[in-house]
């Protein structure tokens, strides 16, 4: 038995452009679904490790106090007079901020995921109470993509705003 060419056993009948079109939406259908996947599942880098954040990616799509290059550090937050005060500010923060979830809080460490409205993306967001240097330190990273527009960023900038409104209630 002799085996013919891919072209005449899978296509027979159609023409190149039908084929082409059927590729392309085999391709788009691939993609998507690795989105899907990607943005769905908790990254195995989330946590803190010997008090520190993962390294952020060499993608620009994520901000960290801990981030030894300049154009993606941002400042750590000042810890309040307790850390109970502190863990309360930090989560009525984020509920302030809404579109996001608490995902995990171990003692000193909080995980939330943020949503976006439009397409459904998710962002990680941690923070971390640090009781030696008395400072909150903050990382923010998408799950997909390469750029994210400045968006981790802008919530950082939101969020610590927000935060210090609730800090300086507790002054």
């Amino acid at each position: 038995m002799q085996v013919g060419n891919l072209e005449t056993i899978m296509f027979k009948g159609l023409s190149k452009m039908a084929v082409i079109a059927i590729l392309l939406v085999a391709l788009v259908v691939g993609v998507t679904v690795k989105l899907i996947w990607q943005n769905s599942k908790v990254p195995e880098y989330v946590g803190v490790h010997d008090g520190q954040f993962a390294p952020l990616p060499n993608s620009p799509n994520a901000v960290s106090s801990q981030a030894q290059d300049a154009s993606r550090h941002v400042e750590p937050l000042p810890m309040l007079a307790t850390f109970g005060a502190t863990q309360a500010a930090l989560t009525n923060t984020l509920e302030e901020m809404g579109k996001n979830k608490i995902s995990k809080v171990d003692g000193p460490y909080l995980h939330a995921v943020f949503t976006s409205a439009q397409m459904g993306y998710n962002d990680d967001v941690e923070l971390w109470i640090d009781e030696q240097d008395r400072v909150v330190h903050y990382r923010s990273q998408s799950r997909v993509g390469y750029s994210d527009m400045g968006a981790n960023r802008a919530r950082y900038d939101r969020f610590r705003s927000i935060y210090s409104t609730f800090a300086e209630g507790e002054n």
